[in-house]
């Protein structure tokens, strides 16, 4: 079998897993990639769509002559998501499309409302597509493979979630070749060591994953340490990568566990690395052992420098001291700090806002990460939003068509939306400057000057993201370079596991 993939903007491991998977087991595969350097997680500039070449990447698609269509989709992609699946439908319309990803798993039903998509992943895609792509080749009925909702001849077939697979060690590494021809990553490495958290901040999807796998298998699982090292290795020799980042959802939950990654890590790899880490894990021993193992910098979710906020409406019931310590215990053991905030949550006052920007300069980070707030789907905070009248019907609508994003504006009715998303903007250059400029900052603050702190955010990205702010610039031009030079749209290389 044949399965085209589609995805946007970076580097997906959820679909590099599900194409690795089916290349593993024989079937071919290939990737349609939209950069999206017109509208992406940080800018919106209309004039470059045409850099994103949709015709060469359709004509892919249709060279490819696939038999199944995969398209990954969290929520803010699904606006262009959309538009590609009734793009591909024009040119294949023989051709079945899955939908996955969070907005699906979110929102099944209405997905499945789009006349161009029929079928859903509602959970881990891995065994799901493998079973489909197994039963489409033998010709066997598929609208009651477990995990997927199948839309066939105007009936929905809702199928239960099927078990999760706790042995992670079965899955083959991640497709990396495909997101490495369009230039999606360069001197950075992503690697997965584990799925889940332990934690339940209203705000993420987790909360809602952890009911809807109940009963289905271990929702937290961790690879074996022989497994993650020889991923590495493999893709550190292939492609010279010059840095490692952990994207587990929370990397630092378990401390034996991190403690004997970091011996293997600094015996075996020993590249500079970044994972992220929630402040009541992050104790003096394990930072040690972390920083021994080249561990460059630590993403910790601050979140509100409000109590209330964060106990209340985030359930991330940690102390302001609390947060201070574990900022400190990073910083006095010399790896960077990468501090991340919200702002704009319903019912959160300027006072409360402020309080956040405070601790963000009371703390002094590296560097800063600040998002205008987002009511995901079926989030404790989504619901939140509506209960609290921040959300009518238009903002409803917004959020199940994915319009905005955490980067952009605010999808919610509220009073201080325009100074949220000056903060937003403004608090990674804030965190950065010398005391000096601080008052100059504050007074932009102070004018709701959004377009102001936008234009410094992007024009000092090199500044206020010294690594990953550069890598991501490099990455970009490399992808816009690959797209304009029609590699590997204009010569595509089917893979399978010959």
């Amino acid at each position: 079998m044949r399965v085209l993939f589609y995805y946007r903007g970076i580097e997906n491991m959820g679909v590099g897993y599900c194409m690795s998977m089916l290349k593993s087991h024989g079937h071919e595969i290939d990737l349609i990639f939209d950069p999206g350097l017109d509208d992406n997680l940080f800018i919106k500039f209309p004039q470059l769509a045409w850099v994103n070449r949709h015709e060469a990447l359709l004509e892919r698609a249709v060279g490819f002559r696939p038999d199944l269509i995969a398209m990954g989709c969290p929520t803010n992609l699904y606006p262009f998501a959309r538009k590609m699946a009734e793009k591909l439908r024009e040119k294949l319309p023989e051709v079945p499309i899955l939908m996955g990803g969070h907005h699906a798993q979110a929102l099944p039903e209405y997905v499945l409302e789009n006349p161009h998509i029929d079928m859903v992943c509602t959970g881990e895609g891995e065994i799901a597509i493998l079973e489909l792509v197994s039963r489409m080749e033998r010709g066997e009925d598929y609208t009651d493979v477990p995990t997927l909702w199948v839309k066939k001849d105007g009936v929905v077939h809702r199928n239960p979630i099927g078990p999760l697979e706790n042995d992670l060690d079965r899955f083959p590494f991640p497709e990396k070749q495909l997101w490495w021809d369009y230039g999606c990553f360069r001197d950075n490495l992503e690697v997965f060591t584990g799925r889940g958290c332990p934690f339940k901040c209203t705000f993420c999807n987790i909360h809602y994953q952890r009911e809807i796998f109940k009963d289905r298998g271990n929702f937290l699982r961790k690879r074996s340490l022989d497994s993650v090292m020889a991923e590495l290795k493999q893709n550190v020799a292939k492609y010279d990568v010059r840095y490692v980042s952990v994207h587990d959802d929370n990397f630092t939950t378990n401390p034996k566990y991190v403690e004997e990654f970091c011996e293997r890590y600094r015996r075996e790899i020993n590249l500079p690395w970044y994972c992220f880490g929630y402040p009541t894990t992050l104790r003096p021993k394990l930072v040690r052992a972390m920083k021994a193992a080249n561990c460059h910098t630590i993403f910790m979710g601050v979140d509100s420098g409000d109590p209330d906020v964060r106990r209340h409406m985030m359930e991330r019931p940690m102390t302001d001291d609390l947060i201070r310590n574990a900022a400190k215990t990073v910083l006095e053991s010399g790896i960077g700090l990468q501090a991340s905030c919200i702002y704009g949550n319903p019912g959160e006052s300027p006072e409360q806002m402020f309080k956040t920007l405070a601790m963000i300069d009371e703390i002094k980070p590296t560097q800063a990460s600040a998002y205008v707030f987002y009511p995901f789907p079926k989030t404790k905070m989504y619901q939140a939003s509506v209960d609290l009248g921040y959300l009518d019907e238009e903002g409803e609508q917004k959020v199940r068509d994915g319009i905005s994003g955490y980067h952009h504006e605010s999808v919610l009715e509220h009073p201080h939306k325009e100074l949220a998303e000056t903060l937003a903007k403004i608090t990674p250059v804030y965190a950065r400057s010398p005391e000096l400029l601080k008052p100059a900052i504050r007074w932009i603050i102070r004018r709701r000057m959004k377009r102001v702190a936008l234009a410094l955010y992007v024009l000092l990205i090199p500044l206020t993201f010294p690594y990953l702010g550069v890598e991501g610039i490099r990455v970009t031009l490399r992808m816009a370079y690959q797209a304009l030079a029609g590699r590997p749209a204009e010569s595509p290389a089917v893979e399978s596991a010959t």
